[in-house]
């Protein structure tokens, strides 16, 4: 059964539009909401060039911040966490252990505010950042203010983690038990959330021996959005989507671009 048959199509002006569309040289690594600020931040990676870069946007808006901005060795550092208008990126102890060291603090224009390169993100609470040395036995947590790294509390023992709104699909293995109708030829797991009166999925179809992603929005009766993720995949992408302030945010294009929608 086609879903055009039990959704009625919308006119142009109807459909969701993107609040934010835009595009990498790299391949997309990871993203990160601010929990308090309409701001995504990007870590992109070219392995060819040995280069990662960091980018960031306002999500309600479409407004770049700034795209793809690099640090020395910027191969050595990921995107951490984002909070307060700020982009916090980290680095490796080591090149053989996950551990993180070193925090580098970027501004709404991409520039360094401030860094340690000895100390590591924890986590981020109300009281400030929550930090750690990784070089030292036994946990203990200090806390420094966001805004320029200075010392606020050491050995502190209380603290309030800032709550995150991220929210992420769950996953159906029968189509049958949708609220919606999908192609005959869907196959595989289906990421389904309904939020905020709308109906989410996200699934594949199968082409022959490829496979095409795509991304389907409805509200009662509606179809407010039909979009193809991947095209001629071999295999099916594991990434879907999450909602995070009522925006969804998915990626496409062969994990180059991404796109956020106000759902």
């Amino acid at each position: 059964m086609s879903i055009y048959f039990s959704l009625r199509m919308l006119s142009d002006s109807k459909y969701i539009k993107p609040s934010l569309n835009e595009k990498f040289e790299g391949i997309i690594w990871k993203i990160e909401i601010d929990d308090k600020f309409p701001v995504v931040a990007i870590e992109s990676r070219q392995a060819d060039r040995h280069n990662t870069s960091f980018s960031a946007f306002n999500f309600e808006t479409g407004e770049c911040l700034f795209k793809e901005i690099t640090v020395e060795d910027s191969w050595k550092w990921s995107l951490d966490r984002v909070s307060n208008n700020l982009v916090f990126i980290h680095s490796y102890l080591s090149e053989e252990t996950p551990e993180h060291q070193g925090i580098i603090a970027l501004d709404q224009r991409g520039t360094i505010k401030w860094q340690q390169h000895n100390k590591a993100l924890h986590t981020i609470a109300e009281e400030g950042l929550i930090i750690t040395d990784p070089k030292v036995q036994g946990k203990w947590f200090d806390i420094l203010n966001a805004e320029n790294g200075v010392l606020l509390k050491s050995f502190a023992s209380n603290y309030t983690p800032v709550p995150r709104d991220i929210i992420v699909p769950d996953f159906i293995y029968d189509k049958a038990l949708l609220p919606i109708p999908l192609p005959e030829n869907t196959i595989g797991e289906i990421a389904f959330k309904a939020h905020n009166n709308k109906i989410i999925a996200c699934y594949h179809v199968a082409n022959g021996n490829s496979f095409t992603q795509k991304l389907l929005i409805s509200q009662k009766d509606e179809l407010l959005l039909e979009d193809n993720l991947a095209h001629n995949i071999l295999k099916r992408n594991p990434e879907a989507f999450f909602i995070s302030h009522n925006h969804l945010f998915c990626i496409r294009d062969e994990k180059r671009e991404i796109v956020s929608y106000l759902v």
